[in-house]
C-alpha cells in the first residue's frame, strides 16, 4: 500500500469552511483559496513551515451527525448529503478523494449521550487514518462543526498525535485566515487498543457506541496512575518515584537505558544532569564538610583572636614570624597537640595560623595537606587511619570557636544549596568542640540555629558516639541529649545516634550496654558497619544496636539471611562511594589499572531491591559532593548506573530519612513536584 496524506475535520451546519480548511494545505499556482488575501505571505510562511504543497493532503474525511431529512419544494432531501455533495463540488478539484463518516441515527449532539457517542466516533476515525497513513502525513483541523466537536478532534490529536493541527480564523469567507498549532505527538502510553476497521465507501453510516473511547480513557487514566510499567511487560516490585510512572513506557525506557559513569568524554554532561537532580545527604559529617579553601575561611574566624594572643604571648607571636618553617608533618594532630602544649594556645590558634599562612596559596596548602592524593587516581584503597588524618586541620583542630562553627555550617548549607540538596542530615559530636568558653550546649546551639536561618534546606542533626572515645564521652554524647530535651531548636533538628569510627576498635556488640539509654529513649540509630570489617559487624549493629540505619554496609552480602532481614524491615544503607572508594578500594571505569580491585556492591543492592541511598561521608576530605558521589556510584558500577537507577537511588534517601512521618511525606511531595519540574523541561 502506497503512503497517503489524510486531512480529517469534523462537519457542522457550515460547509464552506472545509474549503477554506483543504484550501490552507492543497494549493497551485492555478488553484489557491487564498491567492487574494490580504495575508497572503504570512499563509505561505505557515504553509511552508509544514511543507505544503509537498506534503499535500490526498485525502478529505469528514466526521459529522446524521442531520434530519428536510423538505423542499414538496420533495425530500438528507441535508447531510446534500452538504457532502456540495463539498464534494468545491473541493474535488484540490483532493483525490473525498469520504465521510456519518454517526447513525444521531441528527444533532444536544445531550451528553451524544456527545459521548460523537467522540468516540473521532477518536475511531482518527485511529483508523493513523493505520492507513503507511508512512504518510496526518492532518487533523478543529475548524467546522460545534465547540464539542473541535475538543473531540483535539482529544483525538494528543491520543494519536498528528503532523499538523488546524484552525480557520474569521468570520466569513472573505477574512479567512487558517492557522497551523503545530504537531502534536501522540501519547505513548495508549498502546493496547484495538485496530479499527471501516469500509472503504465514500459514505459510511457508522452505529453510536462508547466502547472504543471508553477503552482509551481507561488507558490514559492507567497511564495517570502509575500502571505505565504495564505496558513495558516488565516486573517492578521496587518503587521509584510515584510521578516517573506518569511516563510513557518509551520514556521510562530511556531513562532504564541510558547509562552514566562509562564513558569520560561525558563526564561534565552528566555531571550537569546530576546536578539538577533533587538530592539528600544522610551521612555527612562536620568534621570532614571543608575543602582546603573552606578551612582557611573558617580559620578568619580567628584573626581577633590570634592578634590578640599575640599582644600577650611572645612565644606564639615568634611562632607566627616562622610558621612558614612548619612543614612536611607526617601527623599533623599530634604536631597541632604538641604545639599547643608548648605555646600554651589552644588547639584551633595554632591550626588557623598553619591555614592562614596559605591564605594567598591555597595550592600550596592543598598540596601539603594531599600530596600524591589530589590525583584522583592516586586517592584509593588508603585504610581508614590515613583517610581521617586528611581531616586532621578540621573538624576538632578547627571547630572550637562558635564564629568558626556558624561559619562552617553557612559553608555546608551554602554547598548544599548549589548541589540542589532538599535534605541533610548532619552528624556531629559537640563535645569533641567544648573548649573552656564553649560548651557542648553551646555548640550545639550555634549549629541548630544556623540550621534554622536556612529553611529551605530541611535538615536533622545527629549525635556521634564514637568507638575511639573511652564509654564516659558516650554517656557524656547521651547525658547532654538529656539537657537539652525540651529546647525549642533541638525538639526541632535532633534526630537520632550515630555510631562511627574505625570499626576494629570496639565491635556493636562491646557498645551494647552503652546504647540502652539511647534504645530505651526510642531514638534512630545507624551504625557505621562493615565498611572494613565482615558482615559480623553489620549483624551486631542490626541485632545488639536496633539499627535502622547502616553505614557503609559494603559486606552485607556476605550474608544471606542478614540481606533477607535488611529486606523485610526496611534497613536503610548509606553508600558513600568516594570514601568507599578511598578508603576500601574498588574498581573504577575510568581507570582500566583498578580491574584488580573488587566489584563495588552497589547495584546488586538495588538489584536485590535493597534501600540503599547516596551520601558525602566527608566531602572536604573526599573533595567531593553529593552530584560527584551519584556519578561515582556510577562509575565504580559495571556498566555504569542507568538514569532510572540513579533516581531510584534518591528516591530511597528520602525514604529512608529520619525525618518525622507527616513531615516526610511532605518534603517526598516537594521532591516530587521537584521532579515533575525536571519532566516538563524535557530534562527527564
Amino acid at each position: 500500500m502506497d503512503s497517503k496524506n489524510i486531512l480529517i475535520s469534523t462537519l457542522g451546519t457550515v460547509p464552506d469552511i472545509i474549503e477554506e480548511t483543504i484550501g490552507f494545505s492543497n494549493f497551485s499556482d492555478n488553484l489557491d483559496f487564498y491567492k487574494e488575501s490580504e495575508s497572503y505571505s504570512k499563509i505561505c510562511e505557515s504553509r511552508n513551515s509544514i511543507g505544503f504543497p509537498q506534503y499535500k493532503a490526498d485525502e478529505l474525511w469528514l466526521i459529522t451527525t446524521d442531520k434530519p431529512h428536510m423538505s423542499r419544494n414538496g420533495k425530500e432531501y438528507n441535508s447531510t448529503l446534500e452538504d457532502f455533495e456540495k463539498i464534494k463540488d468545491n473541493c474535488s478539484e484540490y483532493v483525490d478523494k473525498i469520504r465521510i463518516f456519518i454517526l447513525q441515527g444521531i441528527s444533532d449532539i444536544s445531550n451528553e449521550t451524544d456527545a459521548n457517542t460523537f467522540h468516540d466516533l473521532t477518536l475511531r476515525v482518527v485511529a483508523f487514518a493513523k493505520q492507513q497513513l503507511n508512512g504518510g502525513k496526518l492532518y487533523l483541523s478543529l475548524a467546522c462543526g460545534r465547540k464539542t466537536m473541535s475538543a473531540d478532534m483535539q482529544d483525538a490529536a494528543y491520543c494519536f498525535g498528528c503532523d499538523a493541527l488546524i484552525h480557520v480564523l474569521g468570520d466569513k469567507k472573505t477574512d479567512a485566515y487558517p492557522l497551523s498549532l503545530g504537531n502534536v505527538t501522540n501519547n505513548e502510553a495508549l498502546t493496547d487498543y484495538e485496530q479499527q476497521h471501516f469500509d472503504n465507501d465514500d459514505i459510511l453510516y457508522c452505529k453510536p457506541q462508547t466502547y472504543f473511547s471508553e477503552h482509551i480513557q481507561a488507558q490514559k487514566d492507567k497511564s495517570q496512575h502509575f500502571y505505565t510499567t504495564y505496558y513495558l511487560n516488565e516486573h517492578e516490585t521496587r518503587s521509584n518515584f510515584h510521578i516517573l510512572y506518569t511516563l510513557p513506557p518509551s520514556k521510562i525506557k530511556e531513562l532504564k537505558e541510558c547509562k552514566i559513569g562509562i564513558d569520560k568524554t561525558k563526564k561534565e554532561s552528566e555531571l550537569e544532569f546530576l546536578k539538577k537532580l533533587p538530592k539528600s545527604d544522610l551521612h555527612c559529617h562536620l568534621g570532614g564538610v571543608l575543602s582546603v579553601a573552606e578551612m582557611i575561611d573558617v580559620a578568619k574566624c580567628y584573626i581577633p583572636n590570634i592578634e590578640e594572643e599575640k599582644k600577650r604571648n611572645s612565644k606564639f607571636r615568634t611562632w607566627c614570624e616562622h610558621i612558614k618553617d612548619e612543614r612536611n608533618i607526617s601527623s599533623w594532630k599530634s604536631w597541632r597537640k604538641q604545639k599547643s602544649a608548648q605555646l600554651e594556645v589552644s588547639e584551633g590558634l595554632i591550626s588557623s595560623v598553619f591555614l592562614l599562612h596559605y591564605k594567598n596559596n591555597i595550592s600550596e596548602l592543598d598540596r601539603i595537606i594531599f600530596g600524591n592524593l589530589i590525583c584522583d587516581n592516586n586517592f584509593r584503597a588508603i585504610g581508614i587511619e590515613r583517610y581521617e588524618s586528611l581531616g586532621d586541620l578540621q573538624g576538632s583542630a578547627l571547630l572550637c570557636d562558635e564564629d568558626a562553627i556558624r561559619k562552617t555550617i553557612k559553608i555546608l548549607l551554602d554547598n548544599c544549596r548549589k548541589d540542589n540538596i532538599f535534605y541533610l542530615e548532619l552528624r556531629c559530636s559537640p563535645i569533641n568542640y567544648t573548649t573552656e568558653r564553649l560548651t557542648a550546649e553551646n555548640v550545639l546551639q550555634a549549629i541548630l540555629e544556623e540550621l534554622d536561618n536556612v529553611p529551605e534546606i530541611k535538615s536533622s542533626i545527629l549525635i556521634i558516639a564514637s568507638r575511639h572515645s573511652d564509654m564516659r564521652k558516650v554517656a557524656e554524647s547521651i547525658e547532654l541529649v538529656k539537657k537539652m530535651k525540651g529546647d525549642i531548636l533541638f525538639e526541632k533538628y535532633f534526630r537520632g545516634f550515630d555510631l562511627a569510627g574505625a570499626e576494629n576498635a570496639k565491635s556493636p556488640k562491646e557498645m551494647h550496654d552503652s546504647f540502652l539509654d539511647i534504645m530505651k529513649g526510642c531514638l534512630n540509630i545507624t551504625i557505621h558497619a562493615g565498611e572494613g570489617m565482615p558482615s559480623q559487624n553489620i549483624w551486631e549493629a542490626i541485632y545488639y544496636l536496633n539499627a535502622e540505619r547502616v553505614g557503609h554496609g559494603l559486606t552485607l552480602l556476605d550474608n544471606k539471611d542478614l540481606t533477607n532481614k535488611f529486606l523485610e524491615r526496611g534497613i536503610g544503607i548509606e553508600m558513600c562511594p568516594s570514601s568507599n572508594y578511598q578508603i576500601v578500594g574498588f574498581r573504577d571505569n575510568y581507570y582500566s589499572e583498578t580491574s584488580n580491585l573488587k566489584t563495588y556492591p552497589l547495584k546488586k543492592y538495588l538489584d536485590t531491591e535493597l534501600r540503599v541511598s547516596i551520601n558525602t561521608d566527608d566531602p572536604g576530605i573526599s573533595r567531593t559532593n553529593a552530584t560527584y558521589e551519584l556519578h561515582r556510584a556510577a562509575r565504580l558500577t559495571p556498566n555504569g548506573l542507568s538514569k532510572w537507577d540513579i533516581l531510584q537511588l534518591i528516591c530511597n534517601g528520602f525514604r529512608t530519612a529520619f525525618f518525622p512521618y507527616e513531615r516526610k511525606k511532605e518534603l517526598i511531595r516537594t521532591v516530587e513536584n521537584a521532579i515533575g519540574k525536571l519532566i516538563e523541561e524535557k530534562i527527564l
